[in-house]
C-alpha cells in the first residue's frame, strides 16, 4: 500500500503538493533539503530582476 493511499482524505491538502512531497522523499531528499530548496526559490523571487 502506498503512502498516498494511507493518508486520510483532507480537502485542505493539495494533491499535487502531496505527490511532490512523496516524490521528494522517494528520491532521498530530507525534509531540511526540501525546506532549503523552497527558501532559495523564495530568495531568488525576491531579488530584483535585471
Amino acid at each position: 500500500m502506498s503512502v498516498k493511499q494511507t493518508l486520510v482524505p483532507n480537502k485542505n491538502l493539495d494533491e499535487n503538493w502531496v505527490n511532490l512531497m512523496i516524490a521528494a522523499r522517494d528520491s532521498g531528499l530530507s525534509i531540511e533539503e526540501v525546506r532549503q530548496f523552497f527558501r532559495e526559490c523564495k530568495e531568488n523571487e525576491d531579488e530584483p530582476k535585471h
